[in-house]
């Protein structure tokens, strides 16, 4: 199992990002040493093989920027809709987990402004928690990062596809580049809030045995 690459946030909003942009991330890891896995499915290839080329480089996110994201085929970085085709990538967690970010990346606008890409993530097969739409134009040399951060969300599975807007060059893309986490995990909790009451038990023998 690849190790998860858990690197501490610029922002106070998370405690830890999964970095799908670092080259050595891989398909599936750890977190919370090791109280929950997680693991990377696709609708094909994963693949995050392509070297970063935007400029500038964004600032503030915990993540390393080594590669351009996750995205779905053999020679693909990217995570593409068109028509007759859907593309997708899941992340599955051993246990319920806190979100409270997502970053993609290679999102844009058209250069005449009359369309753009939007990455969605939708939780535990529901409706979308999120729809993050691209605000670099295509075209420039920027990377299309956009990400966002939002209270706590409990999350077992979360789902990464692209909407079809387009940025006016080939097919509507983008690439899964980051999630952050929340610093308690479900399981830790319980163990605190165990050990919690563990420890209110004994604080009453003693008083009693006085």
């Amino acid at each position: 199992m690849a190790g998860v690459a858990l690197t501490a946030a610029a922002s106070a909003a998370n405690a830890y990002v999964i970095d799908f942009t670092k080259a050595s991330t891989g398909h599936s890891g750890s977190l919370f040493q090791g109280a929950v896995t997680w693991h990377l499915s696709s609708s094909g290839i994963l693949n995050n093989s392509q070297s970063f080329d935007g400029n500038p480089t964004p600032a503030g996110t915990g993540l390393s920027f080594e590669t351009d994201g996750y995205g779905v085929g053999r020679n693909d970085d990217e995570i593409s809709t068109w028509p007759n085709r859907y593309e997708w990538i899941d992340i599955t967690f051993s246990a319920p987990v806190l979100i409270d970010a997502i970053y993609f990346l290679d999102l844009f606008r058209s250069a005449d402004g009359s369309s753009l890409e939007v990455g969605k993530a939708s939780i535990n097969g529901g409706n979308p928690l999120i729809t993050l739409a691209a605000t670099d134009t295509a075209g420039t040399g920027a990377s299309g990062f956009v990400g966002t951060t939002f209270g706590p969300v409990f999350a077992s599975v979360i789902r990464f596809t692209v909407l079809a807007s387009n940025d006016g060059y080939g097919v509507a893309d983008g690439a899964l580049a980051g999630i952050g986490i929340a610093p308690v995990p479900v399981p830790a909790a319980g163990v605190m809030l165990l050990g919690g009451l563990a420890g209110l038990g004994a604080l009453r023998r003693r008083r009693k045995a006085a």
